[in-house]
Formats: structure tokens, sequence, C-alpha cells
């Protein structure tokens, strides 16, 4: 248990970033997928119209239920993020980052027009419709820095998983067989050194220094 533990330490400590990113977003899809359930399921079209009249124009009754299957999706992705983390499968972390992505696709293309409709009416829209302009906007520029986040944390991962692989790969399991010993130099025996020598005199003759033989 204390290992688990130990290293469940070591995983926050290393992912601060990206598991904060993730809480936020988590926080963000649970008070949004609330609101989606609330118009779903506790309401119909001519109730969701009536509530929310300028939001209706932007985000009709008919696309809260896919609405609804993407939210559960994004929040499952973020769990399976965290445990992706947590072993260490960075290819795994790269499958859960297309759904954010697409998310974010998504809410640009809200952000538009609702922008659009909001400039239309001179402004003149329920507060509920201009909260959600507002928090849509900076949920945007936000995830932008989220997504950098999170690229950057799996640019991380697989370059920790290289260093493993190598690391791997220069030590294998079989251990090197040990070099053998240089065998002793042995002293020859003063009998088996062959001494040679030379008939050739090592005196240089030369005019000088000839002396013949004295004459019989």
């Amino acid at each position: 248990m204390s290992d688990c533990a130990a290293q469940c330490t070591k995983t926050i400590s290393k992912n601060s970033l990206v598991l904060a990113v993730l809480l936020v977003e988590t926080v963000v899809i649970i008070l949004s997928l609330v609101f989606t359930i609330l118009n779903l399921f506790n309401s119909d079209e001519s109730g969701y119209k009536s509530y929310h009249p300028d939001l209706s124009e932007i985000v009709g009754y008919s696309l809260l239920q896919p609405i609804f299957v993407y939210q559960i999706l994004w929040l499952a992705s973020n769990i399976v993020s965290v445990i992706s983390l947590h072993i260490q499968k960075p290819y795994i972390f790269f499958f859960t980052l297309i759904v954010p992505i697409i998310g974010l696709t998504l809410c640009v293309i809200l952000l538009v027009p609702s922008v659009n409709h909001l400039v239309s009416h001179h402004f003149d829209v329920s507060g509920f419709f201009m909260g959600f302009v507002c928090a849509l906007a900076v949920f945007v520029i936000a995830f932008i820095l989220f997504t950098i986040a999170k690229i950057s944390t799996f640019r991380k991962m697989v370059k920790n998983m290289k260093v493993v692989q190598t690391t791997a790969e220069k030590s294998p399991e079989d251990p090197q067989s040990e070099a053998p010993e240089p065998e002793p130099t042995r002293v020859k025996d003063p009998d088996e050194i062959s001494v040679s020598f030379s008939r050739r005199s090592t005196m240089s003759m030369n005019d000088e220094r000839f002396v013949p033989p004295p004459r019989r």
C-alpha cells in the first residue's frame, strides 16, 4: 500500500500542471453536464425555448442529446488521461487528446454565432446568454493553453519512454563474460637464450690507423 501511495505521489509531483488542467476541465464539464441534463430530461422543447430564448437560437433542443453524449465521452477521456499519466503510456494519452481538441473546435463553432447574435441584438439579450458567451470565450482561450500544456506533457512522456528503452538495450539481461586473465610472462632459462657472435671486426679501419704487419 505504501508503494502505491509513493508512486501516486511521484506521478502528482511530476505532472502537477497537466493534472490541474484536467481538474479544471472536469469541473467545467460537470457543470455543463448538469445544465444539459436539466434541460434534456426535465424539460421539453417549448420549455427550453421559453427559459432560454437567446440560447435556443444558437443551440437547438435537438442538439442537447449529442452534446450530452459528447460530454460523457469528454469526462471519460479525462479519467483515462489521469490513468495513462500514472502508468506512463504516452500513446494512450495521445488518443485522449483527440476528444478535447474536437470539443475545442465545437466551442469555437458555438462562439462565432453567439457573438454574432450578441452584436446583432445590440447586446439586448438575457443575462444568462451574456454570461454564456463570456464564459465560452474565456474557456476557449484557456483551453488553447490547456492543449499546449497537454501536448508538452505528451512529448515529455515519449522522450522518457525512449530513454527507458535505450537504457534497457544497453544493459542486457545476460551478464557479460569476464575477460580472460593474461597469462604470466615466462622467464626463459639462460640455456635457452642463443648467443651469436659476429666474426666481423667492430673497429673502423682507415689509412691513418692502419699499421702494416711486421716483415719477417
